[in-house]
């Protein structure tokens, strides 16, 4: 006969997960659906009107765990409005802000994968240590070329504040390479941890496109140009069903009317010059396997930007009050994946705001993902994944579980 599964909240990840998961009489999961739980806090309304300088550090209040992408996307969604860029030095130093927040939180998704694949509490503790250095080296990456270890103040329109000084360069140098040589053990102890797994061979597989715009920061042309024409989005009752879906609190983004994956699969997949069929093929195993590699590779592009970065050159380009309403889209490849920021900004305020982070595609990939097992492996499933799921939760208006103004989550409502 079958009957359905709840999972709430789930467990090891960002924010209030739920799983509801139609399964046959052995437990099997023929239908996934994931959700969010977390209250909207309505982001989008509250900055129409605003200042425009006041995007980047209202959305870096998302979360507390990627706060340089959503600075970074938001800027540059407002200086593509605005038709300017920053100077290269400028661009350069976002870039390495948001490395180091890529290598702060990497290795903070194999804190909560950790207990899935290693059992021994010795080996536990030693693999927490490790990751506790990197996650320091990485947040101090994002302190002295953002501002702050968190929310980065200094990624402004325009560029960033400020450069930074010949020694603190030389610092970033020593630090990178002492990171690469924690991570080179790290990675080697989470490679042979997934090895022995008793995860079942292709858990999380599934026929999905998968969409990025770039190996490490993202470039917002190939988003608008590739994919955004293809963008629509239905409401959560619409995509799970009323039953369902009235609890959900995110809206369901599609590409050509399908859901999609982001994140380091997809970018390695479709950016990796010769990467190993182990960090691309279906399973969820494999996302977790191609953060590593995505360690890796930005080691050594975080390295590449301090020996090309002129520290006396500027860094930011003055934005002015201009602009015409004309629609600007910001795109940077967070941790998780694409993350797309959109504005139209009149005289120096915001008149319209979007964003779309990398959680919001993978939400209902998850539950697709975890058909076709066991519904105690779901979880497994989800974490890899590692979804931020406040980071998702903004953009539909709910009050006991029920939508009371559905018109400004309507695709394509200009109000939104």
């Amino acid at each position: 006969m079958g009957k359905t599964v709840v999972i709430a909240p789930t467990t090891r990840n960002e924010g209030h997960g739920k799983f509801v998961l139609e399964v046959d009489d052995e437990g099997i999961v023929k239908k996934g659906h994931f959700m969010s739980l977390v209250l909207v806090r309505g982001f989008e309304r509250f900055l129409v009107g605003r200042a425009m300088e006041f995007a980047p550090l209202a959305t870096s209040r998302y979360c507390g765990l990627c706060p340089p992408t959503h600075a970074t996307a938001s800027s540059e969604a407002i200086e593509r409005s605005l038709e300017i860029s920053p100077p290269a030095a400028g661009r350069l130093l976002r870039e390495l802000c948001n490395i180091g927040n890529h290598l702060h939180d990497h290795p903070l998704q194999q804190i909560l994968v950790l207990p899935d694949y290693v059992k021994e509490t010795q080996k536990q503790r030693e693999c927490i240590i490790r990751i506790q250095r990197m996650r320091k080296i990485g947040q101090y990456i994002c302190e002295v070329t953002g501002g702050e270890a968190i929310h980065s103040p200094f990624i402004r329109i325009g560029g960033m504040l400020k450069n930074i000084n010949e020694p603190v360069k030389r610092k970033l140098l020593e630090q990178l390479k002492e990171f690469k040589k924690i991570a080179d053990d790290q990675n080697e102890f989470m490679r042979e941890a997934y090895d022995k797994s008793d995860v079942p061979k292709g858990l999380g597989d599934h026929d999905l496109d998968m969409m990025s715009t770039d190996i490490i920061y993202g470039r917002s042309e190939v988003y608008e140009n590739e994919y955004h024409p293809g963008f629509s989005e239905v409401l959560p009752v619409d995509y799970h069903g009323e039953e369902i879906g009235v609890d959900a609190s995110t809206v369901i983004p599609l590409i050509n009317g399908k859901i999609i994956e982001v994140g380091p699969r997809a970018r390695l997949k479709k950016y990796g010059k010769k990467i190993p069929d182990e960090y691309t093929k279906k399973g969820c195993v494999t996302i977790n396997r191609a953060r590593l590699k995505e360690i890796e590779i930005r080691i050594e592009r975080g390295i590449e930007i301090l020996q090309q970065l002129e520290t006396t050159a500027p860094t930011i380009t003055n934005p002015g009050v201009t602009g015409t309403g004309k629609l600007g889209i910001g795109v940077n490849e967070a941790p998780r994946g694409t993350n797309v920021h959109m504005a139209k900004v009149l005289d120096g305020r915001i008149t319209w705001y979007k964003s779309i982070p990398a959680t919001m595609w993978n939400i209902p990939v998850i539950g697709r993902a975890s058909e076709g097992y066991h519904y105690k492996w779901a979880q497994w499933v989800m974490r890899a994944y590692d979804p931020c799921i406040s980071c998702a939760t903004h953009m539909v208006v709910i009050n006991d579980g029920k939508i009371v103004d559905e018109q400004i989550v309507r695709p394509g409502f200009e109000g939104l």
